[in-house]
């Protein structure tokens, strides 16, 4: 009986160990492969994710700071009469009695008189108004981007929003809706769209809808 030589004997074991070896190495290979290929997936449908929820549910804005203050009677009084209010400034009481028109919800540089916007007020819009003396351009200028970006009203055609100069009050800016104000010293554009659209077109305002 013909014995194989050690020598051969060895170097068979040598290639059957180098083919295990090689075997195994291929078989981590493509782990490491299909451990990438899911760790790829998973990052990709992480980032759909992210997308989806930043565009599905974007980050809210400030919440509104609109504090609630006392009625006063939403008496008509005669175009050009003396106002007397209680609040300064005022979001409800005394006004006059001709409908506002579409036209005079502006944005003014020169005062409108609040017989005007409070009854603008009374039919659900919002007042921003600003002191001329302590509101800077830079302050105007801002409310001008908060008209621009104000959203439309669902209740009449355009914007339920009147901006005005008024100069009978302690801050800078004030936001006011019937029964409403949120006053600041600063133009905070964000915190003033938010008061707008938390109370434009409000159920509060008791003649909602009509012009």
């Amino acid at each position: 009986m013909t014995q194989t030589p050690p020598q051969e004997r060895v170097t068979s074991r040598q290639r059957r160990i180098d083919e295990q070896r090689r075997k195994l190495d291929t078989y981590q290979r493509q782990q490491r492969q299909k451990r990438l290929m899911w760790v790829a997936v998973g990052v990709i449908v992480l980032v759909v994710v992210v997308a989806l929820v930043v565009f599905l549910f974007p980050k809210p804005g400030p919440p509104d700071q609109m504090r609630q203050v006392p009625l006063e009677a939403a008496n008509h009084i005669d175009e050009g009469a003396p106002l007397t209010y209680r609040n300064r400034p005022p979001s409800s009481g005394v006004h006059y009695g001709t409908l506002p028109q579409i036209g005079e919800y502006r944005m003014y540089d020169q005062p409108l008189s609040p017989g005007r916007w409070v009854h603008m007020l009374e039919h659900g819009a919002v007042a921003v108004l600003y002191r001329p003396d302590l509101a800077d351009q830079a302050c105007i200028s801002t409310l001008g981007s908060v008209w621009d970006a104000a959203p439309r009203s669902s209740v009449i055609p355009g914007k339920h929003l009147v901006i005005t100069p008024y100069q009978n009050m302690d801050h800078t800016v004030a936001v006011v809706a019937w029964g409403y104000v949120d006053e600041m010293d600063q133009c905070d554009k964000d915190r003033i769209l938010s008061d707008i659209k938390s109370k434009m077109d409000a159920p509060s305002a008791p003649e909602r809808g009509a012009l």
